[in-house]
């Protein structure tokens, strides 16, 4: 299945990038699901928000990834950004609960949160398969019924 086609976006997006992106976020979960240091995930909601809310080129972990790949030379890979984008969306979502589930010490509710998000995250991290924008594949089809 192709879900990196988009009917919404025209943008395009370099997969080196998200993957980079997945892998450094799968790192800030794993800290946050078997460290005691819970709060690293606030630093993972932030760029969350900066990215989704004011665009990638507004993130500093976007920023400090994309200037990686220029000074190592690495091939860009580009495709559609509409999935990637409501991926960064649901990611959002996620870090955001887990950040409150901290604050108002919801722990079960964080722990399951943080336990999908690993799943998902390391799912694109390693081998390049995101859930997320398999899913936004189905979305038109959800709108037309």
């Amino acid at each position: 299945m192709n879900y990196s086609s988009c009917p919404i976006s025209a943008d395009l997006i370099n997969t080196k990038l998200t993957r980079i992106y997945s892998i450094i976020t799968f790192l800030a979960i794993s800290i946050y699901l078997f460290t005691p240091f819970k709060e690293v995930i606030y630093i993972s909601a932030s760029d969350f928000i900066i990215r989704v809310l004011f665009g990638i080129k507004y993130s500093p972990i976007c920023y400090l990834i994309k200037n990686g790949l220029k000074i190592s030379r690495v091939k860009i890979h580009m495709v559609n950004a509409g999935p990637k984008k409501f991926a960064a969306k649901v990611g959002l979502v996620f870090t955001v609960l887990m950040s409150i589930g901290i604050i108002l010490n919801f722990k079960i509710l964080s722990s399951v949160l943080g336990t999908i998000s690993f799943i998902a995250i390391g799912a694109e991290a390693f081998f390049g398969f995101c859930i997320a924008c398999y899913i936004y594949s189905f979305i038109p089809n959800i709108w037309k019924k």
